[in-house]
């Protein structure tokens, strides 16, 4: 397997893995590329898992990142079901699940994340969606009609809820606080959303953590943090995500939350680089280091390491954060990030039409925005807080019609 020249080993066929294969070729790198993917199947469009594929009654299969002849074109080597397990930095070898051991010129860490495991007090697992087996069995589980209880109300918990109400699945959402993703939207984006929810018939009545789980014969029994319980027929877990860092553990790359870099995506090895969600790189602006879950960050951030290596640079990455979520045919945009205190202010559109652009900030800084239905203001304000503009720039911006 693989080739004997070291050249640059990507470890992860994620959205970040391979964007950061492009951007060696985009960045005229010619040498080999090795680019590991521990499942079977071709790397795939993972976020739509708990959005249109999950929703939609129609088996459809994800879409592939990259088509066969796309890899071809660009002589990237996809090793599908190899993973690796170790890294030996002082040889330059990168070891897999086959006790393989590939030479390496550079290595870009793209492992991504798994999902946070849920046992029940008898350990058994309790169904996550990460992957497409994951799906396979939520599908099996929304076919049986049955009511559904999905412990956590965060992006996927939300997504993977408003997807079973698509298909008429009774839920029930037990989240840890008040307000969904109030952290990340604010109090009135979280309120509207939590009514989106309600109105489209899910149950959000509880505002305490599940602490424990118990089966029984005829389902489960939750007790949560309140010391109160509930009872479900069907479990989905969807408490985070964990970063796939397990592999490197006593290689020498420095860990914490996740595998450290430098701006650049360089980790304290020379020549090991990481991107995508394993990630936890260093802000150039803040001097705080952060590790970002989403697609559009994985990639960018993915492009911008491989061309880093290509051209024998260290650029930092200064993108604006950005995410995105579906829920009940509303596309819902993040750019940049809320913080605790910051003021939420209406700047387009109003919040009843789920038709909006609020913006978010204190002391006239513009931290955030969250945009829905309004795509146009996507590139206006993502250039405002690229620029660092106030809140009075933000709130004063005209959006192109």
């Amino acid at each position: 397997m693989g080739t004997r020249v070291p050249g640059v080993v990507i470890v992860g066929a994620s959205a970040a893995g391979l964007a950061a294969a492009d951007g060696l070729r985009e960045g005229g790198y010619e040498g080999p590329i090795t680019v590991l993917d521990e499942e079977l199947i071709s790397s795939y469009d993972r976020p739509m898992l708990s959005k249109s594929l999950l929703g939609s009654k129609e088996d459809a299969e994800p879409t592939p990142l990259r088509t066969m002849e796309q890899l071809q074109e660009r002589r990237i080597d996809v090793q599908t079901g190899h993973g690796a397990t170790g890294l030996d930095i002082d040889r330059r070898f990168v070891i897999t699940n086959y006790g393989e051991a590939l030479p390496f010129r550079d290595v870009v860490v793209a492992s991504g994340a798994r999902a946070r495991p849920m046992l029940t007090t008898s350990g058994t697992l309790i169904p996550t969606l990460r992957t497409v087996a994951d799906l396979g069995a939520i599908r099996s589980l929304a076919a049986s009609g049955r009511p559904v209880t999905v412990i956590g109300s965060g992006f996927i918990g939300l997504e993977v809820a408003a997807a079973l109400r698509s298909r008429g699945i009774d839920v029930t959402l037990l989240g840890s606080g008040s307000r969904p993703l109030h952290g990340v939207l604010g109090d009135a984006v979280s309120d509207w959303l939590l009514d989106a929810h309600r109105t489209n018939g899910v149950d959000l009545t509880s505002r305490s953590p599940a602490v424990a789980v118990r089966a029984t014969d005829t389902g489960y029994d939750i007790e949560l943090a309140d010391s109160t319980h509930r009872t479900a027929e069907l479990l989905i877990a969807g408490i985070g995500a964990i970063p796939g860092a397990d592999w490197l553990v006593g290689s020498g790359v420095e860990l914490g939350g996740g595998v450290l870099t430098d701006p650049a995506g360089r980790t304290n090895v020379p020549r090991v680089w990481a991107a995508g969600d394993v990630a936890n790189t260093l802000d150039a602006h803040t001097g705080l280091h952060r590790r970002t879950e989403h697609w559009t960050h994985a990639t960018n951030q993915g492009r911008h390491v491989g061309l880093n290596i290509a051209r024998g640079r260290a650029e930092p990455f200064t993108a604006v954060p950005y995410l995105w979520t579906e829920q009940y045919g509303l596309k819902i945009h993040v750019l940049g990030e809320r913080r605790s205190g910051d003021e939420d202010v209406v700047v387009e559109g109003d919040l009843e039409s789920g038709d909006f652009v609020l913006v978010h900030g204190a002391d006239d800084e513009l931290h955030s925005v969250t945009i829905s239905g309004r795509l146009r203001a996507l590139a206006t304000y993502r250039k405002l807080l690229r620029q660092g503009a106030s809140m009075t720039e933000a709130t004063s911006a005209v959006t192109p019609a």
